[in-house]
């Protein structure tokens, strides 16, 4: 069948569209393919720490990101402090807003990551940047003690009884978090992934202690859960 001129003329500008929209497919699925285990292992290593920062520093566009579906292979922020957070929740606080004033200083970095030769194992270096827990807590209880000496503590106990008493202990906390000129610390911390069937990485579980020391300031979590622990005996 022989086109007419005006119905050719379609076809001439509509191909090269469709060999430019081809080429541009190739070329991103070339792009996705030749992406490296060790970028590979970077980006989950960032999406699992970005989870902390958004704890820290919550906005309009993380509450957003909440209806999004989130990758299953990264997990979710982990604390490491079990006994503590059971604890709280008897006294009353908040586990999430406790939670966000420890991350008040956070900042991180990532740092080598090495593939294992049979690309089946990596291990990522990331550098952790938090206010020192220990120090904050130390003169929290400074402050409280003093407090306790007031005029103030006694008309606080009498209106909102050990609850009251508790909420302001950890107002002495946060505070000392959450100041401007809070002593910081920075350690390394190592994590350990695995690759799995469909190429994924996923970050091994349960993270490493020197994690959860790094994530607070240089504090020894395991330590804190003890002193928990002992105070509920």
């Amino acid at each position: 069948m022989h086109l007419s001129s005006h119905r050719r003329y379609p076809l001439v500008r509509v191909l090269p569209c469709l060999g430019v929209l081809a080429l541009a497919v190739m070329v991103c699925l070339s792009l996705s393919a030749c992406k490296s285990d060790t970028e590979k292992v970077t980006e989950t290593v960032t999406q699992f720490m970005d989870g902390y920062d958004a704890i820290a520093h919550p906005n309009a566009d993380d509450k957003k990101d909440d209806d999004k579906p989130k990758e299953t292979d990264v997990p979710d922020p982990q604390f490491g402090d079990d006994a503590t957070s059971a604890k709280l929740d008897d006294f009353g606080v908040d586990v999430d807003e406790y939670h966000q004033h420890l991350l008040s200083h956070f900042s991180y970095q990532v740092g080598d990551v090495s593939v294992a030769e049979d690309g089946k194992t990596a291990t990522a270096t990331v550098s952790i940047t938090n206010a020192a827990l220990s120090g904050a807590i130390t003169n929290a209880a400074s402050d409280f003690e003093a407090w306790m000496l007031t005029d103030e503590m006694q008309s606080t106990l009498d209106s909102g009884g050990r609850a009251a008493l508790v909420d302001k202990l950890f107002d002495f906390l946060y505070q000392c978090l959450d100041a401007e000129d809070a002593a910081t610390a920075t350690s390394d911390a190592t994590l350990s992934l695995t690759k799995d069937d469909d190429g994924s990485w996923t970050i091994d579980t349960p993270l490493p202690d020197e994690f959860f020391s790094a994530l607070y300031g240089g504090t020894d979590i395991r330590t804190a859960e003890e002193a928990a622990a002992q105070a509920t005996e």
